[in-house]
């Protein structure tokens, strides 16, 4: 009779410590999310800003390309690319991703589908996914705590609802963002590694984002300048007449 008390009591414990640990889970991801947003200035100061403008010099193996970027509260974007003598716009207003490309023939704008459309959408979060993240319908786990190189990283794992995978470091000390991945349907792996934060306005912003695709160097981006609360027009982000 004991022993079977015994049994049930551990079994009971058991499934009262795996709750438990599930709330703490889920607490710890919030808590880290918490850190994170403190530590990049505060979502008070965070969600004054309501536009942006980037100024960044691009080297795509090899080659060094200015670069400019333009956002907008809620989820507009656009960005443009100086390449060879021509300009390459990737956009999206919210509602259509659109790109211009004269270096595939593309010199009209067209609206963009699949993939690649996902990867602009997902880039005109004006906050990032951390930021009201169930709100927006993604699911966030703490993976657990890591070694990247010689610092430890907590690494949590964002889904989105179709299904979409990205995986965020945040430094154990900082709580900043140092590494994220990217999982693509295509099965290539995009890595970006963000260094040399500054501070701007009282925002924290990493100055160097190096890419690889799976673990191959493709090149770095270094901010320039920064500027916020610029005033931009909405026509910018929008897809001309006379695109498909």
């Amino acid at each position: 009779m004991m022993r079977r008390w015994h049994v049930a009591a551990v079994a009971v414990a058991a499934v009262v410590g795996l709750v438990a640990g599930l709330r703490a889970s889920s607490q710890t991801v919030d808590e880290l999310i918490a850190r994170n947003l403190e530590s990049k200035g505060g979502l008070a100061r965070m969600r004054a800003i309501q536009t942006m403008k980037q100024t960044r010099r691009m080297n795509l193996q090899g080659m060094e390309s200015p670069v400019v970027v333009y956002a907008k509260r809620p989820n507009m974007i656009r960005q443009e690319i100086a390449m060879g003598g021509r300009t390459v716009i990737m956009a999206y207003d919210g509602v259509t991703p659109w790109i211009v490309n004269p270096h595939t023939g593309q010199n009209a704008p067209i609206q963009v589908t699949g993939p690649q459309a996902d990867a602009i959408r997902q880039d005109s979060d004006f906050d990032g996914p951390l930021v009201d993240y169930r709100e927006k319908g993604l699911t966030i786990e703490l993976v657990g705590t890591e070694a990247l190189g010689t610092a430890k990283v907590h690494h949590l794992k964002v889904i989105t609802k179709k299904g979409l995978v990205q995986h965020f470091y945040l430094d154990a000390t900082t709580a900043l963002e140092v590494k994220m991945v990217t999982e693509t349907s295509d099965t290539t792996t995009i890595e970006q590694e963000l260094t040399d934060y500054r501070e701007v306005e009282g925002i924290k912003i990493p100055f160097v984002i190096r890419t690889l695709a799976n673990g191959v160097k493709q090149g770095e981006v270094r901010l320039e300048k920064v500027e916020f609360n610029v005033k931009l027009d909405d026509a910018i982000f929008r897809m001309p007449k006379g695109g498909e």
